[in-house]
């Protein structure tokens, strides 16, 4: 089925979720009437009103933005009267008003002030180790600086331009971020440093009542890496597991298999004796064999069996084996 529409009891039912709500659009006889219903939605924002066909008493809240005598800017209910605010940032204001509709009357207005702060400093993190704040797009860092209202110029510059730096050195209209009026940054990562462990950056996280912890990463990069991902998955249990479960795999990936000189060597432990499998050239005919041993109940015997199998299916010289995140399908 197409995005955002679902087959319901022969009916087409346009839904999607904004900023956290799960918002029901409506249901139609045809497909066609539904992809119709859905490019109307998306040209208007999303927006239930009369340019988007829904009765006058689902339309959304509209808002506006006033500016108060102290240079401050209020969000007002157009309807109500009722107001949010005041905010130092016009910017972050209009987040708020681009918001505040999808959540219809039931406002809790310090969790849409922190999804507009998201929103606000969208693909932009701080690294808590270094000191510094980095905007990431698309798996790459495009520019770290101390300095958060560098990197959010330097991110605007980017999204409006891409890669074309004449373009971005040629224009002169581009938004001027002020200290002093930027909302809260939220710096808390769910990532801690430890330095007695090897893989020293710790990712943790409050799931309910459980606080788990998802594994240990080399680097802060991968860490961080590793919770965008999750975070960009709502922090599905099931992909958490997913995480988890490989994390330890990877750490354990060379479980069995030691190094010498040049050679690895496979080794197991049965009965409180230390078994020795023969010597390897490379690591991934080592783990091959490790892994078919480990399959088999390390039966010594096998060994060249499993070296054979790997030089005829394994041409290649790599095994990829199950801890292999960029495997080639």
């Amino acid at each position: 089925m197409f995005t955002n529409i679902k087959k319901v009891n022969n009916k087409y039912v346009i839904e999607k979720t904004i900023y956290g709500q799960i918002i029901n659009y409506g249901s139609y006889d045809t497909k066609e009437d539904a992809l119709k219903q859905k490019r109307l939605l998306r040209k208007y924002g999303w927006i239930k009103n009369k340019s988007t066909g829904y009765d006058k008493n689902e339309h959304f809240p509209r808002y506006c933005i006033r500016e108060d005598n102290h240079g401050k800017y209020i969000v007002k209910n157009r309807q109500t009267g009722k107001t949010f605010g005041s905010y130092k940032s016009k910017k972050y204001a209009g987040i708020i008003k681009m918001i505040l509709p999808f959540y219809g009357n039931d406002i809790n207005i310090e969790i849409i002030e922190k999804k507009a702060a998201k929103e606000f400093y969208k693909y932009i993190s701080y690294n808590t180790i270094q000191g510094y704040y980095k905007f990431t797009y698309n798996n790459m860092t495009i520019v770290t600086s101390r300095l958060l209202t560098e990197v959010l110029e330097e991110r605007d510059l980017y999204l409006k331009y891409g890669m074309d730096e004449e373009l971005m050195c040629e224009t002169t209209e581009i938004y001027r971020y002020d200290d002093d009026k930027l909302p809260p940054f939220y710096h808390h990562e769910n990532i801690t440093y430890e330095d007695k462990l090897q893989n020293k950056y710790t990712l943790k996280k409050q799931i309910r009542s459980n606080r788990l912890k998802i594994g240990s990463y080399q680097t802060y990069d991968l860490a961080l890496l590793v919770k965008e991902y999750l975070t960009n998955n709502n922090w599905e249990l099931s992909i958490v597991n997913y995480i988890i479960d490989i994390t330890r795999k990877i750490q354990d990936r060379d479980k069995n298999i030691i190094k010498k000189g040049n050679d690895y060597y496979i080794q197991h432990v049965i009965n409180k004796k230390r078994q020795y499998y023969g010597s390897y050239k490379n690591i991934h005919i080592a783990r091959y064999v490790r892994d078919k041993l480990n399959e088999n109940n390390w039966n010594r015997d096998d060994v060249l069996k499993y070296k054979k199998e790997y030089e005829y299916h394994h041409k290649s010289q790599y095994y990829y084996d199950t801890t292999d995140i960029f495997k080639v399908n």
